[in-house]
C-alpha cells in the first residue's frame, strides 16, 4: 500500500458537493481508480499525483494513499475557496493527467465521498502530547534530585545557626 504525507486522524464528517471549502480546513476524499495501479509506479505515480495538484490548482495534499484501486487524499485549499464539487473534479483531471503521463490511458477515477477531518491526532497534537509525557517523566524520575538540590540551602542555614 504506497503512501506519501502524514494522515491527520479525527473525526470525519460527509461534506455535500455544493458546499464551500473552507480556506485552511483538511478535506479527505475517497474514491476507487477502475484497475489496479501496478506497485512498480505506484509512489512516483503517487508523488507525481501530489505535484501536479500543488503546483496545478493549488491543492495541499498533506496525505496520498492507493491500495489497489481504492485511493484516498487528505488536501486543503490555501488560495480562494471554491465547491467541493470543483475539488473532486480537479482531483479526477490530476489523476488521469499524471496516468497519461505514465501511458496508463485506462486508468480513472471516481471520488465517493469527501469529508471534512477534524484532526484530533495530527503531527502537531502528537508532538504537544509527547511534549507533555516527557516533561511529567522528567519531573517524576529527577523529582528526588530537586528535592536534594532544594533542601540544600535550608541545611546550610541550618548548620550556620547552631
Amino acid at each position: 500500500m504506497p503512501s506519501i504525507g502524514v494522515k491527520y486522524w479525527g473525526t470525519y464528517r460527509k461534506v455535500p458537493e455544493n458546499a464551500e471549502i473552507v480556506k485552511g480546513r483538511i478535506y479527505e476524499s475517497r474514491g476507487s481508480l477502475n484497475q489496479s495501479l501496478p506497485e512498480d509506479i505506484a509512489l512516483s505515480f503517487i508523488k507525481d499525483w501530489r505535484d501536479e495538484l500543488q503546483a496545478k490548482y493549488g491543492i495541499v495534499s498533506n496525505y496520498i494513499e492507493v491500495d489497489g484501486t481504492k485511493f484516498v487524499v487528505q488536501w486543503k485549499v490555501v488560495g480562494s475557496p471554491v465547491a467541493v464539487s470543483t475539488i473532486i473534479a480537479i482531483i479526477a483531471i490530476a489523476i488521469a493527467a499524471v496516468a497519461i503521463g505514465y501511458a496508463l490511458t485506462q486508468l480513472a477515477a471516481v471520488v465517493h465521498e469527501t469529508g471534512e477531518v477534524v484532526s484530533v491526532l495530527g503531527p502537531e497534537n502528537v508532538s504537544m502530547i509527547l511534549s507533555v509525557l516527557y516533561v511529567f517523566a522528567f519531573l517524576m524520575m529527577f523529582g528526588p534530585l530537586i528535592e536534594t538540590i532544594a533542601s540544600l540551602p535550608r541545611r546550610l542555614i541550618r548548620e550556620r545557626r547552631e
